[in-house]
């Protein structure tokens, strides 16, 4: 029998929940500001989301911050 795999924490820290909070701002509105699709929005709940960086840029630009006050890189 295999030995189970150890999960690895996720390549980022995802903090866009936590400023849409700290902004006010509703995941409705990020829509609007962004015009991403719902979709692509809710994958992006999840703390361990990496979105591509054109994804990343526009919510950003959105929220009036730089990329890496939204998606933080995890040091190793």
């Amino acid at each position: 029998m295999l030995a189970p795999m150890a999960r690895r924490p996720p390549a980022v820290v995802n903090r866009l929940p936590t400023l849409l909070g700290r902004y006010g701002m509703s995941w409705g509105e990020l829509e609007r500001r962004t015009l991403l699709p719902p979709r692509l929005l809710a994958r992006l709940r999840v703390p361990g989301a990496n979105p591509r960086l054109a994804v990343a840029e526009r919510i950003a630009a959105a929220l009036g911050v730089p990329v890496e006050a939204v998606w933080l890189r995890r040091r190793s």
